[in-house]
């Protein structure tokens, strides 16, 4: 699914993310405020990775200026952060997708592709159709 015009992904991991993230709906069922908020979300993904990285390499718990041992403040950051993006996914309705149409209509839509593309295998008699011997 192409950006919108006007959002510039900051690097080639967050268009790995963006091509994860458009996967969870058809490409007719993104409107383009959807799109907008949805690099939204690919922004604070990265970011979110970035500083899980940092923090999975300092640990939960740091020593400040005056020694003693407190938790690491990039904690915080990462919280923060996914707070804002499960925000704003939630208003997407990205994570519900037994209920949301457009979800739905993705599905259904992949389905329809399966089932043609087992179709006309079965014409081509590359496999065999069920009950046949």
């Amino acid at each position: 699914i192409p950006l919108p015009e006007g959002v510039v992904l900051r690097s080639d991991g967050e268009r790995v993310i963006w091509e994860q993230f458009t996967r969870a709906r058809a490409r007719a069922d993104w409107r383009d405020m959807d799109l907008l908020l949805l690099a939204k979300v690919v922004r604070l993904e990265a970011d979110i990775r970035k500083h899980q990285t940092t923090l999975d390499l300092t640990g939960p718990l740091v020593e400040n200026h005056r020694g003693t041992i407190i938790p690491n403040p990039l904690l915080s950051v990462v919280d923060t952060l996914e707070r804002r993006q499960m925000a704003i996914i939630r208003s997407m309705s990205l994570n519900q997708t037994a209920t949301d149409p457009r979800t739905l209509n993705g599905a259904a839509h992949n389905d329809g592709k399966s089932s043609d593309l087992l179709r006309d295998m079965w014409a081509s008699g590359l496999i065999a159709k069920p009950g046949m011997n």
